[in-house]
């Protein structure tokens, strides 16, 4: 095992904060070539990327530099990544950023390069995701088929994708220039959490490894805490965790648990020799809230009034596990999380600007809702509902 020290110069965006070093520490196979370029990538709440930093590295070097600027105000996670053979050999985890600084240790590591997709930094701002389909590739729900030249596929609208080691280009049919992109990290699969049915079985892993749990009894060849895992993908959209006799396999297939108000994104089954476990899913349900701001049109069944200039609307925003948005009064943040099957408010707060009676009403009934909620549900309109048991107590639309 290799292990490569990169130190990072963060300048704070706190005035009067001075800028301090983020070491990062590359947990190198001993079987992987040395990284050729470090790229840092910043994102707002929303996910959208502020900016990215790219370094090339001297070959086999084993200390560098990377100098970012000043976090925008809009900061909320960085994710550093190291490209090996133009493709993200290693990547971090999506660090909170706090207080206009990242934190003071980063780790980049081959397991967080596990991914469904591939990530791409447009020119024009948009950052797209890539999957792969057999010898196809999908982008944004369409299939482009390979052609005869290598690197080249093409929808059957006519576009044209050229991809080449980093790099993305789409084409009209024509020849001219759609868009320019560059490859960046890709959401990490890991920290991963498979569920059973009736928390049957239950498999956590990270990093470190796994923890596999089953009732009522274990398997004949019980699996410790934090087993080491092997991680292997399988095929385009199914990867498969190797702990001690038992696997999980994992699919890119969004998933629900009988009884309960939870989009998992991916489906799950644990086997084992001798062992029978029902399917499950995995996955993280509060990646459903992430992304732009959501809209509450609904509060416990009813309409809420509409924003005026006296009143703004009521909003909510989810991204790394922080909580933010409006009231029709302030702005407020919290934290979200999802404890075993619930989803989880906690330590809300708001800013404290004067209301109307009636509007303070209002006001502490959504976040008593958000507080009550327990579960997340996809509703066919394509708007999001937050349940408290059988009960909607929150509706939103984007």
């Amino acid at each position: 095992m290799r292990v490569i020290a990169i130190s990072c110069a963060i300048t704070a965006l706190a005035q009067g904060v001075q800028a301090r070093d983020v070491a990062l520490t590359l947990d190198w196979p001993t079987d992987t070539a040395p990284a050729t370029e470090i790229v840092a990538v910043t994102r707002d709440t929303a996910g959208a990327v502020l900016d990215t930093q790219r370094l090339t590295l001297p070959a086999d070097t084993r200390n560098a530099v990377l100098p970012l600027p000043s976090l925008s105000r809009q900061a909320s996670t960085v994710q550093v990544g190291a490209l090996v053979d133009d493709a993200f050999a290693l990547q971090s985890a999506r660090a909170p950023v706090e207080g206009g600084q990242a934190p003071e240790q980063m780790q980049l590591n081959a397991a967080l390069s596990a991914s469904f997709s591939d990530a791409y930094l447009c020119n024009s701002g948009q950052v797209i995701a890539l999957f792969p389909d057999g010898d196809a590739v999908r982008l944004e729900g369409q299939r482009f088929s390979p052609a005869a030249l290598e690197g080249r596929f093409t929808a059957p609208d006519g576009t044209v994708l050229n991809r080449a080691p980093g790099l993305l280009q789409l084409e009209t049919a024509e020849g001219t220039l759609i868009d320019s992109c560059q490859a960046i990290p890709a959401r990490p699969i890991l920290p991963l959490t498979a569920l059973g049915p009736d928390a049957s079985w239950k498999v956590h892993t990270e990093v470190a490894g796994s923890m596999v749990l089953t009732t009522p009894e274990p398997p004949a060849d019980p699996v410790p805490e934090l087993a080491p895992t092997k991680i292997t993908r399988t095929a385009d959209d199914v990867y498969a965790f190797r702990i001690g006799r038992q696997t999980l396999r994992v699919e890119h297939r969004p998933c629900q648990l009988p009884g309960l108000d939870m989009p998992y994104p991916f489906t799950a089954q644990l086997s084992a020799p001798g062992a029978s476990f029902p399917p499950g899913c995995a996955g993280n349900p509060l990646h459903a809230l992430e992304g732009p701001v959501w809209q509450v049109t609904h509060l416990y069944g009813l309409p809420l009034p509409r924003a005026d200039e006296r009143m703004t609307d009521f909003s909510v925003q989810v991204n790394a596990g922080r909580l933010s948005g409006r009231t029709n009064c302030n702005r407020y943040l919290g934290r979200a999380a999802i404890a075993e099957t619930r989803l989880q408010v906690t330590d809300l707060g708001t800013t404290r600007l004067s209301c109307p009676a009636n509007q303070s009403n209002l006001e502490i009934r959504f976040l008593d809702a958000l507080e009550a909620a327990t579960g997340i549900k996809h509703l066919p309109d394509g708007s999001l509902a937050l349940y408290a048991g059988p009960v909607a107590v929150l509706v939103a639309t984007r």
